[in-house]
């Protein structure tokens, strides 16, 4: 016991130690288009998720490497209990600080309001629908949920209270001469669907005001996965002990942010501890302690803190029963099944097959049912687009599709000097290529509408696809009836990047992208596949003259300009 640190330093430790997870979470994802910080990558926490961790490798049937420092997090639960959960998960640690506003009196009810064994039942449900090849993960995973708030909520908020600031003090810096921040100006970002991560988080807040960490006792699978690990901790394994002076008075389970100890401050349910040490912190009499076993304790007597018969009666009330079990593996499994009709679905309503998908993908991508099954929804790739162009799926990607990034091109365009999106995905959805590769990972290809485009339905002259196209893949050519020369699409030379819908000046874009023709491969030779299908997308050998170019014009055919 003389070793054990003081109570206040203790607790100072632990919030100095969950701040600055959280802070190094915000940097990593601040930089994430810079590719990392320090020389960590950018996506470390959530290659750590336990839950992404293995639901993901079991629905892409394959090991991805990337994601093997999350079985690490799951075998330090085997000697360390719930660490993670305690001492760096950003989600808890976000959530704590949330429920601090919201929570202005202390609640001493001790009973839970929802069965324990939810998270249980939830946990079940998602590995079977991974067992049978969909990912359901993205739903529930802690960390990939946290980067979705922070990239796609609290990121555009920042940038827009950045903006308001600035204008506000635009004539204070004009008299100080600071012109450098006068016209400095964030890019502004909007993200589609962000409206239900809001309310998914505006959710957990408020159940914040019925019991502190609320999702993490009743609704957390990978909690849940841990909790199951940490059963299997040997007897020389760092965890909780109260020796006989604990006089059961009750300051532990006041504090206890887990809720466990209300009915026996002895007994310790190792699945449900998340070895936040607050009960050490308040224990006056210092009974209480966590490490390994003293000299004199044994693996199973009163010392360790477990009493024989009355853990086992505590740990059986909040597992999950087998009925409860099976059922939330047939809920699972009939979530895959709708998964796979919404596949079938789409494919033969679809122009672009089950290869490609509905939706135009990031570059590098993976064929669209790997994609699914790998991509964990964190938002950390549409974050690091610079043009804003990635937007998160709603509706029109299905249930399973929920969430997953596409290119809106009329939000913005997939720049040819950028690969910012591959190196940031965790599970590798999204390869991370080098920006000569890049350059050839076709995404989709454009087509004229003639009914909407000025120059055929109105004959209007009018050039702007032409001239935004960084791959010159348009060209305007005369045509029999128009005055006007119009636009027409060249498909080999086409990469789909959405300049010329981004800038189309009709109301409804003219020119629209499909993922028509796109390169999904798991190979990231590129270069060589898309020269193999006779494709010509380096942008920079369209820098030569080629038979409807004139520098002079600017490859208007004759007449256009007169």
């Amino acid at each position: 016991m003389k070793n054990s640190p003081k109570p206040f330093r203790l607790a100072a430790t632990r919030r100095i130690v969950r701040a600055a997870c959280l802070a190094l979470f915000c940097l990593l994802l601040g930089v994430a288009e810079n590719g990392g910080f320090t020389g960590l990558p950018a996506d470390i926490f959530l290659r750590l998720d336990p839950l992404a961790g293995i639901a993901v490798p079991l629905a892409a049937r394959e090991i991805i490497v990337s994601l093997i420092p999350a079985l690490g997090v799951v075998l330090a639960a085997v000697f360390a209990g719930r660490i993670f959960c305690g001492w760096v998960c950003p989600m808890g640690t976000t959530l704590d600080a949330a429920g601090s506003l919201v929570r202005w009196k202390r609640l001493g009810r001790k009973t839970d309001p929802v069965p324990r064994c939810l998270k249980y039942g939830i946990l079940a449900a998602i590995l079977a629908a991974a067992l049978l090849g969909v990912n359901m993960a993205f739903w529930a995973s802690p960390i990939p949920l946290v980067t979705r708030l922070y990239a796609l909520v609290l990121h555009p908020l920042g940038l827009l209270g950045l903006d308001g600031a600035l204008a506000v003090s635009a004539p204070v810096m004009e008299q100080m001469g600071s012109t450098d921040l006068q016209y400095r100006f964030p890019i502004l970002r909007g993200y589609a669907a962000v409206w239900f991560v809001a309310l998914f988080w505006l959710g957990l807040i408020a159940l914040e005001r019925i019991r502190p960490r609320f999702w993490c006792r009743y609704l957390c699978p990978a909690g849940a996965l841990l909790g199951l690990f940490s059963r299997l901790a040997p007897p020389f394994s760092w965890k909780r002990r109260t020796p006989h002076s604990c006089n059961a008075c009750g300051r532990c389970a006041a504090q206890c942010p887990a809720g466990i100890l209300h009915d026996d401050p002895s007994v310790t349910d190792v699945s449900e501890c998340l070895t936040c040490r607050a009960c050490e912190t308040a224990c006056k009499r210092k009974s209480i302690r966590f490490g390994l076993p003293g000299p004199l304790e044994t693996a199973d007597g009163p010392a360790d803190g477990f009493r024989s018969g009355q853990n086992t009666r505590t740990l059986s009330r909040r597992a999950l029963s087998r009925r409860a079990f099976c059922g939330s593996a047939a809920a699972g499994a009939a979530l895959a099944g709708v998964s796979y009709f919404e596949t079938a679905g789409q494919a033969l309503e679809g122009t672009a097959g089950k290869n490609q998908g509905s939706l135009i993908r990031p570059p590098g991508s993976v064929p669209e049912i790997d994609f699914l099954a790998r991509c964990v929804r964190c938002g950390e790739c549409m974050k690091a687009c610079p043009t804003g162009g990635l937007q998160p799926a709603g509706l029109q990607a299905g249930f399973s599709g929920m969430f997953s990034p596409f290119l809106d091109p009329r939000s913005g365009p997939c720049a040819p000097d950028c690969a910012a999106c591959g190196s940031v995905c965790p599970s590798r959805a999204i390869q991370a290529l080098p920006l000569e590769e890049k350059r050839w990972a076709k995404i989709g290809t454009a087509a004229v509408d003639r009914k909407l485009c000025l120059a055929w339905a109105e004959d209007k002259r009018c050039m702007v696809c032409k001239e935004t196209c960084p791959y010159g893949a348009v060209s305007v050519v005369p045509h029999e009836g128009h005055i006007a020369p119009v636009p027409v699409v060249r498909h080999e030379r086409c990469y789909g990047c959405g300049f010329c819908e981004r800038h189309c000046p009709t109301a409804t874009a003219a020119v629209r992208v499909d993922p028509i023709g796109a390169l999904r491969q798991h190979d990231p030779a590129f270069e060589t596949a898309a020269k193999n299908a006779g494709l010509e997308l380096d942008p920079s050998q369209h820098a030569v003259e080629h038979p409807e170019y004139n520098p002079q014009n600017d490859g208007a055919p004759p007449g256009f300009l007169d």
